[in-house]
Protein backbone atom coordinates (compact mmCIF):
# COMPACT_ATOMS: atom_id res chain seq x y z
CA UNK A 1 0.00 0.00 0.00
CA UNK A 2 2.97 2.46 1.15
CA UNK A 3 4.95 1.41 -2.38
CA UNK A 4 1.28 2.33 -3.91
CA UNK A 5 0.84 5.99 -2.43
CA UNK A 6 4.19 6.56 -3.43
CA UNK A 7 3.32 6.20 -6.82
CA UNK A 8 0.49 8.19 -6.53
CA UNK A 9 2.30 10.92 -5.07
CA UNK A 10 4.17 11.17 -8.23
CA UNK A 11 1.59 11.03 -10.68
CA UNK A 12 -1.90 11.64 -9.26
CA UNK A 13 -1.20 15.05 -9.61
CA UNK A 14 -2.38 15.50 -5.82
CA UNK A 15 -0.01 16.70 -3.07
CA UNK A 16 -0.51 13.64 -0.29
CA UNK A 17 0.74 13.18 2.78
CA UNK A 18 1.40 10.57 4.81
CA UNK A 19 0.25 10.38 8.24
CA UNK A 20 0.50 7.65 11.21
CA UNK A 21 2.59 5.57 8.64
CA UNK A 22 6.02 5.59 9.50
CA UNK A 23 7.82 3.33 7.24
CA UNK A 24 6.40 5.13 4.14
CA UNK A 25 9.73 7.98 5.30
CA UNK A 26 11.45 4.62 4.61
CA UNK A 27 9.96 3.36 1.37
CA UNK A 28 10.33 6.79 0.10
CA UNK A 29 13.48 7.38 0.67
CA UNK A 30 14.78 3.48 -0.66
CA UNK A 31 12.54 4.15 -3.73
CA UNK A 32 14.22 7.87 -4.48
CA UNK A 33 17.62 6.21 -4.26
CA UNK A 34 16.41 3.52 -6.86
CA UNK A 35 14.98 5.68 -9.06
CA UNK A 36 18.40 7.87 -8.84
CA UNK A 37 20.63 4.71 -9.85
CA UNK A 38 18.31 3.80 -12.26
CA UNK A 39 18.81 7.46 -14.05
CA UNK A 40 15.55 8.74 -13.51
CA UNK A 41 14.96 12.38 -12.57
CA UNK A 42 13.91 12.69 -9.11
CA UNK A 43 11.88 15.74 -7.31
CA UNK A 44 13.40 17.29 -4.98
CA UNK A 45 11.42 16.63 -1.42
CA UNK A 46 9.58 19.34 -0.07
CA UNK A 47 11.69 21.23 2.88
CA UNK A 48 8.71 23.99 3.61
CA UNK A 49 5.07 24.42 4.33
CA UNK A 50 2.19 21.76 4.51
CA UNK A 51 3.83 19.50 2.62
CA UNK A 52 7.46 19.27 3.56
CA UNK A 53 8.66 15.98 4.10
CA UNK A 54 8.84 15.18 7.83
CA UNK A 55 9.88 11.78 9.55
CA UNK A 56 7.37 8.90 10.74
CA UNK A 57 6.38 8.54 14.48
CA UNK A 58 5.91 12.08 15.41
CA UNK A 59 5.04 11.15 18.67
CA UNK A 60 6.32 13.47 21.49
CA UNK A 61 8.84 15.33 19.03
CA UNK A 62 6.23 16.94 16.86
CA UNK A 63 2.85 16.31 17.71
CA UNK A 64 1.37 15.46 21.46
CA UNK A 65 -2.26 14.90 22.80
CA UNK A 66 -3.93 16.36 25.40
CA UNK A 67 -6.87 15.39 27.20
CA UNK A 68 -10.05 17.12 28.29
CA UNK A 69 -8.44 16.20 31.75
CA UNK A 70 -5.41 18.31 30.74
CA UNK A 71 -3.10 15.31 30.47
CA UNK A 72 -0.60 15.24 27.90
CA UNK A 73 0.74 12.22 26.46
CA UNK A 74 3.13 11.85 23.47
CA UNK A 75 0.02 10.98 20.83
CA UNK A 76 -3.51 9.86 20.64
CA UNK A 77 -2.92 6.12 20.31
CA UNK A 78 0.31 5.74 23.04
CA UNK A 79 -1.20 6.13 26.69
CA UNK A 80 1.74 7.29 28.24
CA UNK A 81 1.17 10.28 30.66
CA UNK A 82 3.76 12.94 30.11
CA UNK A 83 2.42 15.59 32.46
CA UNK A 84 -1.07 17.28 33.58
CA UNK A 85 -1.22 21.02 33.00
CA UNK A 86 -3.11 20.87 35.90
CA UNK A 87 0.27 20.67 38.13
CA UNK A 88 2.35 21.80 35.20
CA UNK A 89 3.02 24.18 32.49
CA UNK A 90 3.36 23.12 29.07
CA UNK A 91 6.86 24.03 28.42
CA UNK A 92 7.81 22.31 31.43
CA UNK A 93 6.08 19.55 30.39
CA UNK A 94 7.22 19.68 26.20
CA UNK A 95 11.08 20.19 27.52
CA UNK A 96 11.53 17.92 30.59
CA UNK A 97 9.55 14.98 30.29
CA UNK A 98 11.17 12.14 30.37
CA UNK A 99 8.94 10.27 27.48
CA UNK A 100 9.61 13.26 25.22
CA UNK A 101 13.28 13.07 25.66
CA UNK A 102 13.11 9.15 24.87
CA UNK A 103 11.20 9.35 21.92
CA UNK A 104 13.06 12.09 20.72
CA UNK A 105 15.91 10.21 20.62
CA UNK A 106 16.10 7.66 17.70
CA UNK A 107 18.93 6.06 19.64
CA UNK A 108 16.75 4.50 22.80
CA UNK A 109 14.83 2.30 19.73
CA UNK A 110 15.61 -1.37 20.89
CA UNK A 111 14.85 -4.29 18.57
CA UNK A 112 15.39 -4.02 15.05
CA UNK A 113 14.41 -0.42 14.83
CA UNK A 114 17.46 0.06 17.04
CA UNK A 115 19.29 -1.15 14.82
CA UNK A 116 17.60 0.08 11.60
CA UNK A 117 19.67 2.69 9.14
CA UNK A 118 16.54 4.20 8.84
CA UNK A 119 15.51 4.60 12.63
CA UNK A 120 15.99 8.75 11.87
CA UNK A 121 13.32 8.67 9.13
CA UNK A 122 11.34 6.29 10.20
CA UNK A 123 11.06 5.81 14.12
CA UNK A 124 8.07 3.17 13.63
CA UNK A 125 5.13 3.17 15.40
CA UNK A 126 5.59 3.71 19.33
CA UNK A 127 1.79 3.48 19.96
CA UNK A 128 1.98 -0.19 18.03
CA UNK A 129 5.07 -1.32 19.67
CA UNK A 130 3.74 0.27 23.36
CA UNK A 131 0.39 -1.52 22.42
CA UNK A 132 1.75 -5.10 21.53
CA UNK A 133 4.71 -5.11 24.01
CA UNK A 134 4.29 -2.59 27.28
CA UNK A 135 7.63 -0.99 25.88
CA UNK A 136 6.84 2.35 23.46
CA UNK A 137 10.92 1.92 22.54
CA UNK A 138 10.69 -1.62 21.36
CA UNK A 139 10.45 -2.46 17.57
CA UNK A 140 7.72 -1.90 15.76
CA UNK A 141 5.72 -5.20 15.32
CA UNK A 142 4.50 -4.43 11.69
CA UNK A 143 7.49 -3.44 10.30
CA UNK A 144 8.57 -6.39 7.52
CA UNK A 145 11.78 -4.45 6.61
CA UNK A 146 14.50 -6.28 8.10
CA UNK A 147 17.82 -3.94 8.75
CA UNK A 148 21.22 -4.83 7.23
CA UNK A 149 22.89 -4.56 11.21
CA UNK A 150 20.11 -7.41 11.88
CA UNK A 151 21.00 -9.50 9.08
CA UNK A 152 22.88 -12.84 9.93
CA UNK A 153 26.80 -12.90 8.44
CA UNK A 154 26.34 -15.60 5.52
CA UNK A 155 29.82 -16.71 4.46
Amino acid sequence: MLNWFYDRSLDSGLELKATCAPHYYRIMRQRRAEARRAGQSVPELATHGMHATTRGCLAGSGVCFISHQGEVYPCGYLPLSAGDLKKERFRDIWEKAEVFAALRNPDQLEGKCGLCEFKHVCLGCRARAYGMTGNYLAEEPFCIYQPSKAQPNIL
